[in-house]
């Protein structure tokens, strides 16, 4: 009887030594599981160690996905240019070229379109959805601290951002949460500008010179007088110049340059001085209701220049062209029909119009930073310009200095015209046009040229109405 229960006494003792590994076994699972985030109930736990796991793997050279979103018309796949028929290239083949020389790298786009763009793009970098981002409200974005500082990439790899066209890389200076004075905080993406546009063929019919390279206010404003009313060789109706008229806060601003005017000073919101009511101001704004007289009745609200750039054109100046007017001409076959002038310059700082187009910006909160800074370097390649030419010009112009001596822009006399246009814009770039106070000139130029009030009373308002929201910042 004593054998039988020591002998059962013996089972039960090595089922609990098996049952005591066992439970040792279980908790030490656990553990790991804890560790990797997979049975936490927090998230903030889970995104850490995804974050930890993903930079081990760029460390450790292993491969790295990097996200980048892009804004606009752009197509991941082959495409047809919906103007001149031919077969645009997707961004696929930046993709394939950049995983060519960074097999460490597994590249994606993320696409997405103009609308709320600057709202989109904010929420996508706080929720982590991507690496870079094009980002034409650079501004905001850094002075929310949402963005990584790229002088100190510069400096390690000594890298030449000589290669961009002059002002490009001053453009798209900020300032940050803790900077003083603007830095670098996105790299050249794509390039924008604004020109004269204006048709040789009536110039011709009515017997006008031609508009010089960097025409005077004066000179534009004579040939546009002369060329309003009935056309001696075609019997119809011709007007002297167009504008863009949602955009006449610029207008109105390149032409407070021309007189030796600026739009202010400042880099924050908090700190910005406007100029809306100086002198310069005033005789701008009355000038453009002189200019409005040769004008297209409907100027002001964007109606009355829809024959520009065609066959049947009934305009002879088009006063503030984008770089897609151009390339519809030329898409028409009237490319030697039209011509390009240079905006006006404020003589003193050389520098005039609005700077526009794209920088491409490091979110700060991503994990693959080595890798985004590769990708930055390689948007200022040959490959990329290239690639950005041929296939997506309708969405701008290319932003380094190798791209002059393109096929198409070295031996185009309009696009080098163009081309040339970028190094004049004033820089950095107006940060009134990113805040409320662009719309509080924009409703001035309203109120003058469509509701016929004082240029100078207008001015004094929007100055009070803008130094006002200055100081609630």
């Amino acid at each position: 009887m004593k054998k039988i229960t020591r002998f059962f006494a013996s089972i039960l003792l090595v089922a609990m030594v098996i049952l005591m590994v066992g439970c040792g076994a279980s908790s030490k699972d656990t553990k790991d599981d804890k560790s990797a985030g997979n049975e936490t109930a927090s998230g903030s736990k889970e995104t850490t160690t995804a974050s930890s796991d993903k930079a081990e793997k760029e460390s450790s050279g292993e491969k790295v996905t990097l996200k980048v979103q892009w804004i606009g018309d752009f197509k991941l796949e082959d495409s047809t240019d919906p103007i001149s028929g031919e077969t645009r290239k997707g961004v696929k083949i930046l993709e394939e070229e950049f995983e060519k020389q960074n097999p460490d790298i597994d590249l994606e786009y993320i696409i997405m379109g103009w609308d709320d763009y600057q709202k989109k793009t904010q929420s996508m970098i706080m929720a982590g959805e991507a690496d870079l981002y094009q980002a034409p409200g650079i501004a905001a974005l850094a002075a929310q601290d949402l963005l990584e500082p790229l002088q100190p990439y510069i400096d390690k790899d000594n890298f030449d951002i000589g290669v961009y066209i002059d002002g490009q890389i001053d453009g798209w200076k900020v300032v940050g949460v803790s900077d003083s004075d603007p830095q670098i905080y996105g790299l050249p993406l794509i390039a924008d500008t604004r020109f004269i546009v204006y048709d040789k063929q009536i110039f011709d019919e009515w017997g006008v010179p031609y508009l010089s390279a960097q025409p005077t206010l004066e000179e534009v404003m004579d040939c546009a007088k002369k060329m309003t009313g009935t056309n001696p060789v075609t019997g119809e109706q011709n007007y002297g110049i167009f504008h863009k008229g949602t955009d006449g806060g610029d207008t109105v601003m390149n032409i407070n340059e021309y007189y030796g005017g600026t739009w202010g000073t400042g880099n924050t919101a908090a700190e910005l001085v406007m100029n809306f009511d100086s002198d310069t101001m005033i005789k701008a704004m009355e000038t453009l209701v002189e200019l409005n007289k040769y004008a297209p009745e409907g100027v002001m609200v964007n109606q009355g220049g829809e024959l520009f750039g065609t066959e049947n054109n009934n305009i002879a100046i088009n006063l503030r062209a984008n770089p897609a007017v151009i390339n519809n001409i030329e898409a028409l076959g009237l490319s030697d029909r039209y011509a390009v002038s240079r905006l006006f310059i404020n003589e003193e700082h050389g520098m005039g119009g609005m700077f526009a187009g794209s920088p491409i910006v490091m979110a700060s909160n991503s994990k693959v930073k080595d890798a985004a800074w590769e990708y930055l370097k390689f948007t200022s390649s040959d490959f990329f310009a290239e690639y950005f030419w041929e296939n997506q010009r309708n969405e701008g112009l290319p932003v380094i200095k190798n791209a002059l001596k393109f096929d198409g822009i070295a031996n185009n006399e309009n696009i080098s015209a163009i081309m040339d246009t970028l190094q004049y814009l004033w820089t950095p770039r107006y940060v009134y046009r990113a805040g409320e106070a662009r719309g509080i000139l924009t409703t001035a130029v309203e109120d003058v040229t469509l509701n016929g009030k004082s240029p100078a009373e207008v001015l004094s308002a929007a100055q009070k109405e803008v130094e006002e929201w200055i100081a609630a910042q």
